[in-house]
């Protein structure tokens, strides 16, 4: 029969938190009970459950990772990045797909029961106030593409800069019927990237009207709809500028269904440059963030959150933005 910690305690003639204290190297325990608290520990050759273990010392070595799909080419990388920094700090990442519609409060409440030190909130479907929520929580969070305050440390990139320099680009090159397929209008990334778009063209003397701005959702299957209702109109557009790769992949494969060329007919753009972009045919114009990056940032931010609320510090809350690279490949007609 499997020994327990209450048989530890019992044999040693300690009460159960002297043995968690010895288990844990915490203080407050004499050498000699120490020693036979670790006697007992191996006639009875008893071996802690480690998670059990973390719960008791309010510490997992878990760091809590929350995002919407992990089949997505972006969030894959998101992923890469965030476990190469965690593994190599001697943490566990606990992965934690959010379906859609699903309140990001339920793995706030989770996360909240001392499953994770810290958690990592990269979500396409997050509001503010269920952001302040899971602040008030009282887990250590760090976001990736929110904007949940200057006090909460977050990782962004450069997205009104990186979608300027991608619509000045296609100005130069002819382009004036430009269309729009947002992602999740909620969030700050995609406000952003919609906003260089019109800010831009205004500054040429050109318009993004109303009908030409469909709504997509960043993930696979709505680039493609979106794309449909864009051919659909009296006046097609001459370029399309998705708001991410996935959906200007769909909506290269909609106007091809369409017997569209892409780009002679109709130029279509992304932004992320994930693997699929350099792959796709014709291959994806797009603008490059460092997503690998983005992970690894995060997850040291997140760990500096665990570090110094163990060492009961109060933590630094920074905001690291990173910068973005335009990449030109056949999909715009214009590659260098």
């Amino acid at each position: 029969m499997t020994s327990t910690i209450f048989d530890v305690a019992k044999h040693a003639g300690v009460s159960i938190g002297t043995v968690s204290r010895v288990l844990n190297n915490r203080d407050r325990v004499s050498q000699a009970t120490r020693e036979r608290v670790l006697r007992a520990i191996r006639e009875l050759d008893y071996h802690p459950n480690s998670f059990a273990q973390g719960l008791a010392s309010q510490q997992t070595d878990t760091i809590g990772l929350v995002l919407p799909q992990v089949n997505d080419p972006f969030f894959y990388e998101i992923v890469r990045g965030v476990e190469d920094v965690v593994t190599a700090a001697g943490y566990s990442l606990m992965i934690v797909s959010q379906p859609r519609q699903t309140s990001e409060s339920h793995y706030g409440r989770m996360f909240r029961r001392g499953i994770v030190d810290a958690m990592i909130l990269a979500s396409v479907d997050v509001y503010p106030d269920e952001i302040r929520e899971i602040i008030a929580g009282g887990v250590p969070v760090t976001f990736i593409q929110q904007n949940p305050g200057k006090d909460v440390p977050a990782v962004m990139i450069d997205n009104y800069g990186g979608m300027a320099e991608l619509t000045t680009h296609l100005i130069g090159h002819g382009y004036k019927r430009f269309a729009y397929i947002t992602g999740t209008n909620h969030t700050p990334d995609n406000a952003e990237r919609l906003r260089a778009v019109r800010e831009t063209l205004e500054g040429h003397g050109l318009h993004l009207p109303k009908e030409r701005i469909v709504e997509g959702n960043y993930l696979r299957g709505s680039g493609y709809r979106a794309m449909f209702n864009l051919l659909d109109l009296a006046e097609r557009p001459d370029v399309v500028i998705a708001g991410n790769d996935q959906m200007a992949v769909d909506a290269i494969l909609a106007a091809q269904e369409r017997g569209l060329t892409v780009p002679d007919d109709i130029a279509v753009t992304g932004f992320d440059d994930v693997p699929l972009a350099s792959y796709v045919n014709p291959p994806l114009t797009t603008v490059h963030q460092p997503i690998f990056e983005v992970g690894g940032q995060a997850a040291r931010l997140a760990l500096d959150l665990v570090r110094a609320a163990a060492g009961g510090k109060t933590p630094i809350s920074p905001r690291v933005i990173l910068p973005t690279t335009l990449v030109i490949r056949r999909s715009c007609g214009c590659e260098q």
